[in-house]
């Protein structure tokens, strides 16, 4: 019987709740997919799913110490909207990258899913490097926060197992399903104008 390991190309269905209310749902005819064993999703998930079969349907609860990590008031900043002049519009709930050295910080948008997946702030005390996104917009300033949506959360996830199989030696180099099985994550600079209840945004930075 062929099981999730390390290294495997998983496909798989689920609903994450906090509570009773449904955070997000992924159906069996368009499931996640992700390489095992890379980090590349919340490590109480990942640890779920090891081991687990084909077919298999489970449910597991993730405290948010492994899930999103605890919610840090440190990544919340207020920016001069001159430092995101180069920018261009901004709006609510647009996510920007952010790079900081010594005295100098650089806001950017995003270029790729591996890009945005490696600078979470996924409750790394030592990191302010990350994605940020943008929670409020003054009349000089701009509100930006760089905690994970789902930070602080306790969360309950309903999974199925859709498939598993061996991962290519690309999809192995790089720690992500090659390109045919993420194309949602192609483009970062035509996001729909979203609200704090909607998380359809997040399917990028979630796991």
């Amino acid at each position: 019987m062929v099981v999730i390991q390390d290294k495997m190309k998983v496909s798989i269905a689920y609903t994450l709740r906090e509570g009773r209310r449904i955070l997000e749902e992924v159906p069996a005819s368009q499931p996640f997919v992700y390489i095992h064993g890379y980090n590349n999703i919340i490590p109480g998930l990942e640890n779920a799913l090891t081991g687990r079969h084909l077919g298999e349907k489970f449910t597991t609860f993730i405290p948010a110490k492994l899930g999103y990590g605890e919610y840090r008031q440190d990544l919340i900043l207020t920016v001069p909207k001159e430092e995101l002049s180069e920018i261009g519009e901004l709006w609510l709930g647009m996510e920007l990258k952010m790079f900081q050295d010594n005295d100098i910080r650089e806001f950017q948008l995003p270029d790729t899913a591996d890009e945005f997946v490696d600078d979470l702030n996924l409750d790394d005390d030592d990191q302010s490097d990350g994605i940020y996104t943008i929670k409020e917009i003054l009349e000089d300033t701009v509100i930006v926060d760089g905690n994970h949506p789902f930070a602080g959360k306790d969360l309950t996830f309903n999974v199925e197992v859709i498939d598993i199989t061996e991962s290519s030696f690309t999809e192995q180099e790089s720690g992500f399903p090659d390109e045919d099985d993420y194309d949602d994550y192609d483009s970062y600079d035509s996001f729909d104008n979203r609200s704090d209840d909607n998380f359809d945004s997040n399917e990028r930075r979630w796991r």
